[in-house]
């Protein structure tokens, strides 16, 4: 490989991680607001607000809710699913991202990254995404 190509590739890998941060940002800001709105978007109350909002929207009666709580509850469990998937997939992207940027950076912006992932990490815990399901990412050698 070239030394153009090299750096090439670690031109666009930056650029990817700096579009990605990006949307990460934008994504938070939406997210904030919505949850300052809403409240956490896995925060168990999901099941209550879809009931709540039909039963407002639709004028459901006392029967008519016991109905279709089951199906609002099997909503909720999939949709809760979904979001545990969803999350777990973009972690693992961005893990892959940063173990292939992370060769071609300095020790110290290497630590840089590592703090940028430590901060974002907490923000994400601040707005209501619960801890990583596999722990805390080990530092890359």
């Amino acid at each position: 490989m070239t030394s153009a190509l090299k750096w090439k590739l670690a031109i666009a890998f930056l650029i990817v991680f700096v579009a990605g941060a990006t949307t990460g940002a934008l994504f938070g800001a939406f997210h904030l607001r919505h949850h300052i709105v809403l409240g956490p978007p896995h925060s168990g109350d999901v099941g209550d607000r879809m009931r709540e909002r039909l039963r407002r929207a639709l004028g459901l009666t006392s029967e008519q809710e016991t109905k279709i709580a089951p199906i609002v509850e099997s909503t909720t469990s999939k949709l809760e699913a979904i979001r545990v998937e969803t999350a777990e997939r973009v972690r693992t992207v961005m893990e892959d991202s940063k173990k292939e940027i992370a060769p071609m950076l300095t020790p110290e912006q290497q630590k840089k990254l590592d703090n940028l992932e430590t901060e974002h990490r907490k923000m994400m815990l601040r707005h209501g995404f619960g801890p990583e399901p596999h722990g805390p990412h080990p530092p890359h050698p």
